[in-house]
């Protein structure tokens, strides 16, 4: 078997397993891994999502997500520019999702993590 082969059954596989487990609906996981990922270590996670938007011209983007309640869901493209491979290939493990999942439930999940990432520093600071 041809490596295209296998990887298009891995992919139908794949698709199939996402779809019986309704792992394209199911954020709860990924949202905890995702906000645990961009908090950990004084928000390093954070910081990384910041400097991969500005190397990627999205610097935009995230201030829009860090700065309104309400946001829109954003792109693959986007979810793969502003968080590292090795990110999305933990959140994966750490969700129970495929990675395809993961990237396609981080196009809703990212955008509002980064505000509740903000209001939740913000509310601790005001605590200190």
């Amino acid at each position: 078997m041809t490596a295209s082969t296998t990887d298009k059954i891995t992919s139908t596989l794949t698709a199939v397993a996402d779809t019986v487990t309704a792992a394209t609906t199911d954020k709860s996981g990924l949202s905890s891994a995702l906000i645990h990922y961009l908090e950990h270590n004084n928000n390093a996670g954070q910081e990384t999502v910041r400097r991969h938007a500005e190397q990627h011209g999205l610097k935009s983007v995230v201030s829009h997500w860090e700065n309104h309640a309400v946001v829109e869901p954003t792109t693959e493209d986007v979810v793969q520019k502003l968080l590292p491979s090795e990110v999305i290939d933990r959140l994966a493990a750490e969700s129970g999702l495929s990675r395809s999942a993961t990237i396609t439930n981080l196009q809703e999940v990212l955008p509002p993590a980064c505000r509740t990432d903000k209001v939740d520093a913000q509310r601790k600071a005001r605590q200190a």
